[in-house]
């Protein structure tokens, strides 16, 4: 019973632990002429979309989204200045340097007709593809807000690698 009883606690923290679970992976990823990737993903009422495009030698352009899916045609979110965070992991660390946010009370309606979208603009430094050359290197969009209905701080989160986005103009 006692070896039982470890083996599922192992199971248990296994599953907790991952943190580029299948649950945060894209539903769908396209590739576009031009080297830009569209990942999107349906969480419960919302779909987040994450658009990479290149904007130069390593700088892209990311353009997070997200748009309301449910049964009305119109639900308001709170949030601070963005709802998005987007990181680039190594092995699970970020290689971006610290950023702070700001605790604003903004208010954004969102439809099922429209996107909300933030643009980020990232410029990776030569010591940054390093650690990423030869690792499992991750494009994290977070998203931070508090739906009208439920009330409650949310955090929704896409795991995209990569090598899909990033480095594919040299596979």
């Amino acid at each position: 019973m006692r070896s039982y009883f470890i083996l599922m606690m192992c199971i248990v923290l296994f599953g907790c632990s991952n943190d580029a679970s299948r649950d945060a992976q894209p539903d769908h990823i396209q590739l576009e002429d031009g080297g830009s990737v569209t990942a999107t993903k349906q969480v419960g009422e919302y779909l987040f979309r994450l658009v990479v495009q290149p904007a130069g030698e390593n700088t892209y352009m990311f353009h997070s989204g997200m748009k309301y899916m449910g049964r009305d045609t119109s639900h308001t979110i709170a949030h601070s200045k963005q709802v998005f965070m987007v990181d680039i992991q190594a092995n699970g660390e970020s290689i971006l340097p610290p950023r702070t946010t700001t605790n604003i009370g903004l208010r954004t309606e969102l439809t099922n007709e429209d996107w909300y979208t933030e643009p980020y603009e990232i410029t990776l430094t030569q010591a940054q593809l390093e650690k990423m050359d030869g690792s499992e290197a991750n494009i994290v969009l977070h998203a931070y807000f508090q739906g009208g209905q439920s009330g409650y701080e949310d955090e929704k989160k896409m795991i995209l690698s990569a090598s899909q986005a990033l480095m594919q103009k040299e596979e």
